[in-house]
């Protein structure tokens, strides 16, 4: 992805076509202005202001609509449950990925060497932009545009079956099954660490054992991702000898 700053105007702009397909109607521009400039692009430009304020707005009113969310959708989870899904919900990783699905990152004002370093792709930043323009939208449009437009997008990406999947604790649902049946030996074992020709992240296989029996394997950059795979597998196989 080739990256360059666009001007103020031109920002502002391209913003209002951005937020017509959510039918949200931007008032007052400096609002977003803000909400996207990084300290270095502020540095470099003698600005007084970057996204960090409108950031920790953002924060917290995400917090809430998201907690106000799950808490009405999963009657019957306790606190720390609630507590445990919105954290996958709005950990860095996740909203990161939503600003790239928007191709919101587009939009975002850096300074040269935040450019060269490819800050546009940065987790941390893309997330701390999702925020600051949650900020933005509140303060710009108030609370009932803003609710909408978190519900059109985060929260519509957290419920879909490719996040809900991935946010699922796998290994702990193995244990559970296992000890509420007769509480067998699992293991995860490492077999294989594998170098792709490009690139230097190692990919690990995983298995996971029973009584010493391979039940699943999994593929992963990280022992955790492939440990999970593994008993997502491992369950499945599970479920499937239970219902034959």
């Amino acid at each position: 992805m080739s990256f360059e700053n666009k001007t103020p105007e031109n920002l502002v702009c391209e913003l209002k076509e951005f937020f017509q397909k959510y039918n949200i109607e931007i008032k007052n521009g400096k609002y977003y202005l803000e909400a996207l400039t990084h300290n270095s692009y502020a540095n470099e430009n003698n600005l007084s202001y970057t996204y960090q304020r409108l950031e920790f707005l953002g924060d917290a009113i995400l917090a809430k609509e998201i907690s106000l969310y799950l808490f009405r959708k999963y009657p019957n989870k306790n606190e720390g449950e609630i507590t445990n899904l919105r954290s996958k919900v709005v950990r860095e990783s996740t909203l990161a990925e939503l600003v790239r699905k928007m191709n919101l990152a587009q939009f975002i004002l850096l300074g040269k060497g935040e450019i060269k370093t490819k800050g546009y792709e940065k987790d941390r930043i893309l997330a701390d932009i999702y925020e600051s323009m949650i900020a933005a939208l509140y303060l710009d449009t108030g609370e009932e545009t803003t609710r909408h437009f978190i519900s059109d997008t985060l929260i519509d990406f957290a419920g879909s079956p490719a996040f809900l999947d991935k946010i699922r604790d796998y290994k702990t649902e193995l244990q559970e099954f296992l000890q509420a049946s007769d509480s067998r030996a699992l293991e995860y074992k490492l077999i294989e660490e594998i170098m792709p020709p490009e690139g230097n992240k190692i990919l690990y296989r995983i298995v996971a054992e029973i009584d010493g029996v391979r039940y699943g394997e999994g593929q992963g950059y990280t022992h955790k991702e492939a440990e999970q795979i593994a008993a997502r597998n491992a369950l499945n196989k599970l479920a499937k000898n239970t219902i034959e």
